[in-house]
This record gives C-alpha cells, structure tokens and sequence, in this order.
C-alpha cells in the first residue's frame, strides 16, 4: 500500500500510525495507491481510478471508514462512493460500572471497530470504578482503572481520531462507592449524593481532578440521572424539604463551577430536569410543553436526552424539542438492548434506533451515541452489542436502513455475519410468534433462573401453545450451525448454544414436575430425578464455563464473583431437586410442599413478560431482608 495524505489540521503522525494498526486487522492483497484529502463540510467520498484511490473526508475517523470499506471491495465495480455525514459526533457509551471492567486490550479491540465504523466517540461509563487519589474505598474490589490505563486507552483512541470521554456520576448511582466509610459523611440516601453539603463538593472536586489528569479531553459527563429520592434522605432532616427542582438546578451549578475552575466543558443525563419540574414520568410530556417557567440548568450546561425505548418517531421529535428549550448543547443517546438479562434484543434495538436517529436528523442534533449498559451484572456478553452498534454507525451515514449495506458493513468490521447474531434475538422471542420483541420480555433469563420446585413462573410456560422443549432445541441447533459461520466469536455462540440446549431441558422442568407429581407418576419423576436433570445439570456447566470465558477474555475478574454464584447456584438447586424427588419416590418422604403449592401467574395479563431482577426470580422469600 502506498499512502498520501493532504491534511488540513490533523496530525498525519497519529493518522500514518492508526492506518498501519488497522492494516494490521484488514488483509487485502490488493496493492493499492491511495490518496487522502482531509476537507470541512465534505461527505465521506472515495473515488477510484484503477488501483488509485482518492478518499475526501472531514476527520481521521470518517478516513478509517472509508479505508475499511475500500479494502474490503477492491475488486468490486464501483467507480465513487459517497456518503453524507449527519453527525459530527457519533460514539458509544460502554458501561464499565455493572461489575464488568473491561480490560484495557478490549478497550482497543472496540476502538478499532469504531474507527472501521467512523465513530469519533467513546464514552467510558466509569461511576466508581476509576482511581481518585487519596479516596482508596472509591473503587474497591470493583477492577477500577488507574489512571495509566486510562491514559493508554486514551493515547490508543486518538491515534484513530476517536475522543474518549469519562462519563461519571456526581449525584446518584454511587451506593458502591457510599457503602464504604467515605459516604458517611456525604450520603443522603444509600445511592445519592447531599446536595449543598460542602464534602460533597470537595468529594466532586477530588474525582474531577482524576479526571481531567487521565483524560486528554476537556469534556466530561457528569451523570446526575434517576435521582428520584434525591432530598428526601438525610438532606430531608437536617434542612426540610426542598423542591427536586430547585435542588439539581442548584447541585448542577455547584459541579458546573467546579468544572469551569478546572477548565472542563460538562453534559448530565436530562432526566431529573424533566421529571423534577413536571412531577411525572420523563417522557410523560405534553407535544406543546412550554418550558419558559422550569427550573433550568446552564444553557451551556450539556444535557443528554436518553431513549431506547420508544418505537414512535414523534416521541422523540416531542422530546428534542423540550431539550432544546432547557440547553443550546442538546446531545442524544440511543442504545443497543444487552442489559436486559442473559440475551441480546435486536428488534427492540433496531426499531428504536431508527426511530431515535430519524428524529435527530430531522432537528439538526450534532451529536449522538449509542449506549451499551449492562445491567445488573453484565450477564449479557458485551461482543452481543455490535449489531446495535453498527447499526448506529450506518444510520450516520445513510438517510435510512440499507438492509443490505448493513450486513455489508457489519461483515466488513467484524468478519462475521449480521444473520447469525440476529438468530440471538429469539433466545427471548418464546412468547412473540415470530414478531419483534417490542415488549423486551426476557424469558431465557427467568427460566433459566427459576427454582424448578417453586415453579414461579411455570403457568406462562403452561399457558403457551408451544412445546418449549422443542423451541429451544431448534434454536441451539441453528446457533451451532451460525457458531461454524464465525470463528472470530466462536465463544460467544458456544456459549449461547450451550444456553440453548440448557433451556431446551429447564425451560418447562417445573410444569413436567408438577404435573407428574399431581397425578402421582412416578415414573415420569423417576425419569426426570436419573436423567432430565443431570442433563440440564451437564448442559448447564458447560454454559457456566464458556460464560467465565468469555468474562475473563474482556474483562478484568472482578464482579464475575456474581455470575458464578448466579449460574452456580441453579446447578445447586437442580441437585437439591434431585434428593428431594428421591426422597419422594422412595417414600422417605410423603408429600412435596413446593410441588403442592398452586402456580400463580407472575405477570399481569397484558403486561410485558419481562423481569431482570435476579433476587425477584429465584424465590418467594427475600435474598436480603434487613433496611
């Protein structure tokens, strides 16, 4: 390859040196000359001649993607290619604070993806598991960062035009941090900072400070969302109670002068401006909202109007109008469904993202991102993300889905088939009929959670005219199949295979067992104590292990602690199932309390199937029953 670059401002020292990294990830025998134009206000073009290509773009990043592509198609009959440019900031939130830290090769592994992608952000949602100096409880036992690594993944970003941004919490989501002896003195209520108390404000100053020293941007977010008890803990006592309005205008305007002392530029999530000055839920706002009376932030104060949830393009339209009469920076966050329980929802990502998107570009929004949370323990692998992902990078640079040009493109950064990772969508598709998961029910969670005694959630598997069994088998052996197609994630489909299988058998074990028991078969219990559970109990291993693979491939060990007694403790529970059917058949025992008790329906009839809290699935009783 023979490289020219004709840059404006950029740094072709960082642009020579990411272009060799990424050479290094793209093999094209093709020898190519190519040339390079870096304009302003140009769309992403590459022009070819022969073997001579000419790419005329805006910024490093939109190169790398230009670069990508051209590489993957040299032989293609194509002559130009041009793509507009709707964004100028377009990135990824990736959640670094659900107990998976992602290690800082993994890190790299996703940059590199961005740049094919031309995505020029990325925002690493750290609430406290990054170093603050002198503060050593702020992070313990988590895998925070140091800030050297923070560094290094800083450097590695800008070599490919990427900004990585630290995105913070200076108001709630911090019980891990205020669990410890630090917020004693800070604390309002378990999960939430006290808003005028002045530690507070040198706590902020401290964990800014970290900041600024680690990151090359002046840029910072500052979280501040889902504060819903904020005032109404310790504040409450001391000072009576005060509006939430007024208080995280007032919290803001504190952080806010302790970022412009320090010369950084902050944005927080929206949500507690909206819901603090309406009493209602965030989205609960009328088309004609007039936010002329609200309580207000800094109209330089950045706010991040956060969606993944609504299908309706006008919801949004409705929503970046309100933003746009609280701040002049409007920024818009999107998501990619992996937080909601084992398994990845494409159809919920994808209808939402369209939507969200076609919205901002109708209002002119420059930036976007597309978030990738992973709540409550990270249980879903985070490589389930790039489908979402690449989807958010295309729909910022194409007016609208291009089916084709997106498994185009999804194959070009990963190697990997878009097919294969979208037949991950029916693992919590059993209730759909083959519709899109709108509702996010999210059965391969619960199911695989259940006590298969208690049956918490057996009478929707009773109710479904569907051979669950059967559903789930079907499935592993597609996933197998699509585990050959992509050696690349291998371990990712072995271990949603596994899973597969693992459902196959647990998914309608209690509805056999009580059925069985009620009509005194036991025989059919007989079968299910000797061979269907240590089945389960086998595919289940396997799925357990290939999880703390993939955990340890990504991230650093710490948190994997709970997903190992998650998964460890099913196994528990089918083995304690097994003597307790033993003891019955054997007539040790005269009667099965679980197996008496009526099955009652765990979800109200046209409500959404969906529940990810693990405590809430596996018993009737409370995990933690102290206040």
């Amino acid at each position: 390859m023979k490289f020219s670059f004709s840059p404006s401002s950029t740094d072709l020292k960082k642009v020579e040196e990411g272009t060799q990294l990424l050479l290094g990830d793209i093999k094209s025998e093709k020898e190519l000359e190519i040339q390079v134009e870096f304009q302003e206000n140009v769309p992403l073009t590459i022009a070819r001649n022969g073997d001579h290509l000419l790419i005329t773009c805006q910024e490093p990043a939109h190169y790398y993607r230009g670069l990508n592509w051209a590489l993957h198609h040299p032989e293609d009959t194509w002559n130009t290619k041009s793509e507009p440019v709707y964004f100028s900031k377009n990135g990824v939130m990736l959640d670094c604070s659900r107990n998976a830290v992602f290690t800082v090769e993994k890190v790299k592994s996703f940059i590199r993806i961005m740049a094919k992608l031309g995505m020029n952000t990325l925002m690493l949602y750290t609430e406290e598991t990054y170093t603050v100096p002198d503060e050593p409880y702020f992070g313990a036992y988590r895998g925070r960062y140091s800030q050297d690594e923070i560094r290094e993944m800083d450097a590695y970003a800008r070599t490919f035009g990427i900004e990585l941004v630290p995105c913070i919490q200076t108001l709630a989501h911090l019980h891990n941090a205020l669990k410890w002896p630090l917020g004693e003195t800070v604390k309002d209520t378990a999960d939430i900072l006290q808003v005028g108390k002045e530690e507070v404000y040198t706590l902020i100053e401290k964990m800014l400070c970290s900041v600024k020293e680690s990151f090359s941007t002046n840029r910072v977010h500052l979280g501040m969302d889902e504060a819903a008890q904020l005032g109404l803990g310790k504040y409450l006592r001391e000072n009576g109670y005060t509006k939430s309005s007024v208080l995280i205008r007032e919290h803001s305007a504190r952080v806010f002068e302790i970022c412009k002392k320090l010369g950084l530029e902050p944005m927080i999530w929206s949500d507690m401006y909206i819901t603090a000055n309406t009493g209602g839920g965030y989205y609960d706002v009328a088309d004609d909202t007039d936010c002329s009376d609200w309580e207000k932030p800094d109209p330089e104060l950045g706010l991040v109007y956060w969606d993944y949830y609504n299908p309706d393009q006008k919801i949004y339209e409705k929503m970046i109008r309100v933003h746009q009469q609280l701040s002049n920076k409007v920024i818009f966050a999107g998501g990619s469904w992996i937080w909601n329980g084992i398994s990845p929802n494409y159809s919920k990502t994808f209808t939402c993202t369209r939507a969200g998107l076609a919205a901002c570009k109708k209002y002119h929004l420059p930036e976007v991102f597309c978030t990738a949370w992973m709540d409550n323990g990270a249980e879903t692998p985070v490589d389930a993300v790039l489908p979402g992902l690449v989807l958010f990078a295309h729909l910022g640079f194409h007016e609208d889905f291009d089916e084709k040009a997106l498994a185009e493109e999804f194959h070009d950064v990963t190697g990997a088939s878009l097919n294969d990772f979208l037949e991950l969508d029916a693992l919590d598709s059993l209730f759909q009929n083959g519709q899109p998961n709108l509702d996010t029910d999210n059965p391969s969670k619960y199911l695989l959670y259940q006590d298969p005694l208690l049956g918490i959630f057996d009478r929707h598997i009773e109710d479904l005219d569907l051979d669950t069994e059967r559903y789930y088998q079907d499935l592993a052996d597609r996933l197998e199949i699509c585990r050959k197609h992509t050696p690349a994630y291998d371990t990712l489909f072995a271990f949603y295979h596994s899973l597969a299988s693992t459902l196959a058998g647990k998914a309608d074990l209690g509805v056999r067992l009580k059925k069985a028991y009620d009509a005194h078969d036991l025989s059919t219990l007989e079968t299910i104590c000797e061979e269907v559970i240590p089945g389960i109990i086998n595919d289940l291993s396997t799925t357990r292990l290939l999880r703390e693979h993939l955990w340890m491939q990504d991230a650093k060990p710490f948190g994997y602690e709970l997903v190992d007694i998650k998964l460890s403790g099913v196994i528990a529970r089918l083995t304690s199932t097994r003597y307790r059917l033993r003891y019955y058949i054997d007539g040790r025992v005269k009667r099965l309390e679980e197996l008496e008790a009526d099955r009652l329906p765990y979800f109200l009839p046209g409500t959404p199937k969906r529940e990810n809290l693990w405590h809430r699935i596996i018993s009737g009783a409370d995990l933690m029953d102290t206040i």
